[in-house]
């Protein structure tokens, strides 16, 4: 059976792409909105699956081996059923020649990649149904009154020879009535054109007449009740039997609601379906505008780049409902905030005010054009630091945000939108790396920061995998004894070029580009090998602690790392996890049953810096905690500042009340020592005693004790 008298449940959609990824996504979002979808990986595949199945619509690649999407799409159009298949072409390349290249070949439609799987599947509907459309059009060459009653088409026609004009029923429905005297003439097929599209339909029209040729234009029409439509005109010559031009025949249809429909396609494809303001790729047209306008003029502009601070916590307290709630409220702020402006926008026919986009997550962007000083951006920056920080009521919640913001100018800062871009984004990163909730300009100086920051992310793996970390262990004494029970392990770096790398240096990269995971599996396997290399040589290291960096923790899979390291048959009840206050806020009820497992193994936990962060004290009876560590700033600025021992005196009798062991960090002197010992601490660590010192220095440390 020929496929074109197939009867299909659902439409048919052929999808030609390299990359099985992305075949499967399409896959996914064509089903979703209705297709049933066959799947080739080559173009001339491509071309074989359309000979045999004769799909409704092709989702074409252009980079692909065997046969490329362009020279694919023009072999399915010369084949029979080839002209009313619709083809949307999808590439990474977003170049008007590669657009352009697309269309020669035959493809109905563009999409860049990275896809917007919303957008794609909208295309695919509404092209589907153009499709249609187009197809039943053509069949009315042969069957045209069937089709106008199927498709409400109207047509029209011209004697060349004799300027006689025909117009149908249909089409003088559609086009407003036309002549009022009865008698149709060419003109009156243009009477009803908007008129501000007259002109250019008049001259399209007639030169295809005087050339004799084909045209097909869509354009806009006012009715007699003064509403607006959209109408596809089509004409094409008809020879006479000597081969002279005899007649042209026309068809028009009422594209509005496709015209419609395209429009809400263009919405979605460059506005943030979420807040509604402008997205990356508007943004970015909308920057290049502004550049080559302040080109021009000789005036500055500058792009602000904001990021909220720690919204991901807000997420994961909350839930991703009330965290898009706030970025709906945050972009209402801004959208208050930010001076209007005309924004000249891509979408053919709308106008946009709006200077701010969201460039995604709760990311966005603010473009300030005809800047007179830079300093004016930052008086903008103040402002919106002063009105982003709410509070906002999240559906019963109340909420406080802050924002730190990076600001590049041009021409000074880069002379593309997206060099302006990358700089506005260092500087915000440098607001956030000192204290956040702060605004900051870029500077040269701030790439020579951000290169070595990928220099260090780049060099983490590398790291482990050669054995470049080392711990040092600081020894823990006991008050009343005023022996060694135990040690803090400190992880250092001896990178090969940098020398030794603190770990504030490298800690917060390795944890917001995920490699901290790695970093902390490290350092649980080191601390169980080293004990129990100590133990079998005699040597008793007492309760080793470990400061596993606690971002994600509950994601870490902590539990599955310790019962790798049980072939050192190590004694958990000697080993002592730290974190901090902070971590106790983040994802309450993951890291709360993380601590209990902990716990269930035998292995102690402590508070480190307690003193210091926000969290309510009610967590510590919520969480297992064993011992509590008073921050060092409280310790060693005690004997100068007396209120230090009144905040000292509370936490000892808080952790002792509630049956937990007490250690003060940062004893740096025996005047300090003496206090913590009176003050009834149990346990001290500091330089008075020992810094932290490698692990042979530590195992001679306790042989001395030993002896």
């Amino acid at each position: 059976m020929n496929p074109d008298q197939l009867i299909r449940e659902k439409p048919l959609a052929l999808i030609v792409d390299d990359d099985l990824s992305l075949r499967i996504a399409m896959s996914a979002v064509l089903k979703k909105v209705g297709f049933s979808v066959i799947e080739v990986d080559n173009g001339k595949d491509g071309v074989d699956a359309f000979k045999k199945s004769r799909p409704d619509f092709i989702l074409l690649d252009v980079i692909m081996p065997v046969l490329d999407g362009y020279k694919a799409c023009k072999a399915i159009r010369s084949l029979p059923g080839g002209d009313y298949v619709q083809i949307l072409m999808a590439t990474g390349l977003d170049d008007s020649r590669s657009i352009d290249s697309a269309f020669e070949a035959g493809a109905n439609g563009y999409i860049t990649k990275p896809l917007n799987w919303t957008v794609l599947g909208h295309r695919a509907r509404y092209m589907l149904k153009a499709g249609r459309a187009f197809r039943e059009l053509n069949k009315s060459k042969t069957r045209l009154a069937k089709t106008q009653e199927l498709a409400k088409l109207g047509n029209w026609e011209l004697n060349l020879n004799t300027g006689e004009f025909i117009c149908s029923k249909e089409a003088t429905v559609l086009l407003g009535g036309l002549s009022k005297d009865g008698i149709l003439r060419l003109g009156d097929l243009l009477a009803p054109v908007h008129p501000d599209e007259l002109s250019t339909v008049t001259k399209e029209i007639e030169a295809a007449l005087a050339a004799q040729e084909s045209f097909s234009i869509d354009y806009r029409i006012v009715l007699p009740d003064g509403s607006t439509r959209y109408i596809l005109n089509q004409g094409e010559i008809l020879y006479s039997d000597d081969n002279g031009a005899g007649v042209m025949l026309g068809a028009i249809q009422d594209v509005t609601q496709l015209k419609a429909a395209e429009e809400e396609i263009r919405l979605l494809a460059y506005y943030d379906g979420l807040t509604g303001l402008a997205n990356r790729m508007l943004f970015l047209d909308r920057l290049d505008q502004e550049i080559a306008a302040a080109k021009r003029s000789g005036q500055k502009l500058a792009l602000l780049y904001m990021d909220l601070d720690q919204f991901k916590r807000i997420n994961d307290t909350l839930g991703h409902h009330h965290g898009d709630l706030l970025l709906k409220k945050v972009s209402d702020v801004l959208q208050r905030t930010i001076r209007g402006t005309d924004t000249a926008s891509i979408l053919s026919r709308v106008q946009s005010a709006s200077v701010v986009a969201r460039l995604g997550g709760d990311e966005f962007t603010i473009l300030l054009s005809e800047l007179k000083e830079p300093e004016h951006a930052a008086v903008v920056a103040r402002r919106i630091l002063k009105e982003i920080a709410g509070p906002y009521m999240l559906e019963g919640y109340e909420v406080s945000v802050t924002t730190s913001i990076g600001i590049s100018i041009y021409p000074g800062d880069g002379l593309d939108g997206t060099l302006l871009l990358k700089h506005a984004d260092t500087a915000m990163y440098h607001a956030k790396n000192h204290g956040r909730n702060n605004y900051k300009f870029y500077t040269k100086a701030l790439n020579v920061e951000v290169v070595e920051r990928f220099s260090i992310e780049r060099d983490i793996p590398k790291a482990i995998e050669d054995d470049e970390f080392a711990l040092y262990y600081q020894p823990k004494i006991n008050v009343k004894s005023g022996e060694i029970v135990g040690a803090e392990a400190l992880i250092r770096w001896h990178h090969p070029y940098r020398g030794l790398v603190p770990p504030d240096r490298f800690i917060a990269i390795a944890e917001e580009s995920g490699l901290i995971k790695g970093v902390n599996d490290w350092v649980l396997k080191t601390v169980c090998s080293q004990w129990h290399q100590w133990k079998s040589t005699g040597l008793d290291p007492g309760v080793l602690a470990i400061n596993l960096s606690g971002y994600q923790l509950a994601k870490q899979n902590v539990l599955e790392a310790i019962a790798q390291n049980e072939i050192y048959d190590l004694d958990f009840s000697k080993l002592e996890v730290e974190i901090t206050e902070n971590i106790l806020m983040q994802d309450t009820k993951g890291n709360a049953q993380v601590l209990q497992y902990l716990h269930d193994y035998g292995i102690r936990i402590a508070l480190d810096d307690f003193g210091t962060g926000y969290s309510s004290l009610s967590y510590l009876t919520s969480f297992k905690v064993d011992t509590l560590k008073i921050d060092r700033s409280f310790v060693m600025g005690c004997v100068e500042t007396p209120k230090n021992l009144v905040v000292i005196n509370a936490i000892i009798a808080m952790g002792h009340s509630l049956g937990m062991k007490v250690v003060a960090e940062g004893v740096e002197t025996g005047e300090e020592f003496e206090l913590m010992k009176q003050m009834g601490v149990d346990e001290v660590q500091g330089f008075f005693f020992s810094p932290a010192v490698p692990a042979d220095d530590f195992a001679r440390l306790l042989l001395e004790q030993k002896d």
